[in-house]
């Protein structure tokens, strides 16, 4: 007979005090990891029925319960070091029971988080757990011991998602403005990139010379989880104005040669840093490729989301900018007739912040070949200390994917978001798609950025 977790139900039909749900919270816990034993498979129903259970309590929590509730599970029932410590000790003598040693080496909770997805919306709940995880990793008020236990959970949460969401378990779904609207809806309200502004923006965006594309899981149908916003075109294109602002682009679809991809949007949280815009994008690729061989350049107008922050940053102490204002630099600002009899370094420094300071685009016109020359640099030479990576992360995502950093483009957004944190400039990143492997891997074991020519020639003034 399957067993009842009525605690959980008593705790879901009475008004307790947050000190009195913490018990009976443990008490759920204590019964259902106690009546679980290890040979039970994810399948299991009875790991269903407390999957489902506690699913159900989690969903009606508060944010400090949901804390709670997870440090509870993560603390009680993480790794048995007394049963790894044995595994290790047989390993040794047998090697053969490796599986074993990497049984013991896993969270107890492990087993019920892959239980999770056998539950009705178990995957989009594991996808909002993660979520949940990820704030409380970013907050300022956890304890060391909490910090530890989250990001255990956090590993073990992501492997999951990872094998969950791979390529093969993917949908590709092309949205037009006949497709269903609560989908429609959803598309609309994902893009951080360029927000949609009204209906007949979104229209246009699936329109004559638009593609938009996402993935979705069929554990989560009509979930979109992550979208590219594509423009055909004739050339690169470098304003993003000429994109979203035109109802309709000149030429006839069939001679565009040249697919823009302008907008890249994941939709849920919990799976941030699961790599499936670099997947989209090339399985997007490939669907161009059949349904309009004529498309053979593929390139993204991509917006510089921390250039104007990390600039300010680097300008705003003397030591933080001694490095900024190497030969390259200082000659740029001598050359500009705006900066006058300003030959000395921080007098240069101190102009620079102020004009970036003020956004002032006609006095960025003034001063641009040192404009493009710092953003050239941002993205090609600006690392993360930890990792070598670029610092730029819509940068970072490109170059790991195997693109090269085409060209930038000067007035490339002029809105009010694209001036605060971009002085509005776009870049290109193209994907030639003989070059995209070879380009990946220099990336990520040689830290080597692929730099078209026309960059080479900002950042050598």
């Amino acid at each position: 007979m399957q067993k009842r977790y009525n605690c959980g139900l008593i705790l879901l039909r009475r008004s307790f005090t947050f000190e009195s749900q913490i018990k009976e919270i443990s008490k759920i816990f204590d019964e259902i990891f106690s009546s679980i034993q290890s040979h039970y498979e994810s399948s299991s129903s009875q790991l269903i029925a407390a999957a489902t259970q506690i699913l159900h309590i989690y969903s009606k929590s508060t944010a400090d319960e949901r804390r709670f509730f997870l440090r509870e599970m993560c603390t009680k029932y993480g790794v048995d070091h007394d049963a790894l410590k044995l595994a290790i000790d047989a390993y040794r003598k047998d090697p053969s029971t490796y599986r074993d040693l990497n049984i013991a080496s896993r969270t107890r909770y492990f087993r019920f988080l892959q239980a999770i997805g056998n539950v009705e919306c178990g995957v989009k709940s594991i996808c909002d757990l993660r979520a949940d995880v990820l704030d409380f990793l970013s907050s300022s008020d956890l304890t060391p011991f909490e910090m530890n236990t989250m990001r255990t959970l956090e590993k073990e949460l992501r492997e999951l998602l990872t094998l969950w969401f791979c390529l093969s378990n993917l949908q590709l779904f092309r949205l037009t403005w006949q497709s269903p609207a609560d989908i429609v809806e959803k598309v609309a309200h994902s893009d951080t990139v360029h927000p949609v502004q009204d209906l007949s923006d979104m229209r246009r965006r699936v329109g004559a010379h638009r593609r938009c594309f996402l993935f979705m899981h069929e554990a989560m149908p009509r979930e979109p989880l992550v979208v590219v916003h594509v423009a055909l075109m004739n050339k690169i294109a470098d304003s993003i104005q000429d994109i979203i602002e035109v109802d309709r682009l000149d030429s006839c679809e069939s001679t565009n040669d040249t697919a823009i991809y302008y907008s890249i949007s994941s939709t849920q949280p919990g799976l941030r840093g699961i790599d499936l815009g670099n997947l989209l994008i090339k399985r997007v690729v490939s669907e161009l490729q059949q349904t309009a061989p004529q498309i053979n350049i593929h390139s993204t107008l991509s917006p510089l989301p921390q250039f104007r922050s990390w600039l300010l940053n680097s300008l705003n102490e003397p030591s933080t900018s001694e490095k900024l204002f190497d030969e390259r630099l200082i000659k740029l600002c001598m050359d500009c007739k705006v900066f006058g009899d300003e030959k000395i370094t921080e007098q240069m420094r101190l102009f620079l912040l102020q004009q970036i300071r003020k956004n002032d685009f006609q006095r960025y016109d003034e001063i641009k070949p040192v404009i493009l020359h710092l953003a050239a640099r941002y993205l090609c030479e600006a690392k993360q200390p930890s990792s070598g990576r670029a610092i730029d992360p819509v940068a970072n995502f490109h170059l790991r994917n195997g693109a090269e950093i085409y060209r930038l483009n000067w007035r490339g957004n002029t809105s009010v978001r694209g001036m605060r944190s971009s002085l509005g400039l776009m870049v290109n990143y193209r994907y030639q798609m003989e070059r995209v492997s070879e380009n990946s891997a220099q990336y990520v074991n040689n830290k080597y950025v692929a730099i078209n020519d026309r960059v080479k020639s900002i950042l050598q003034p």
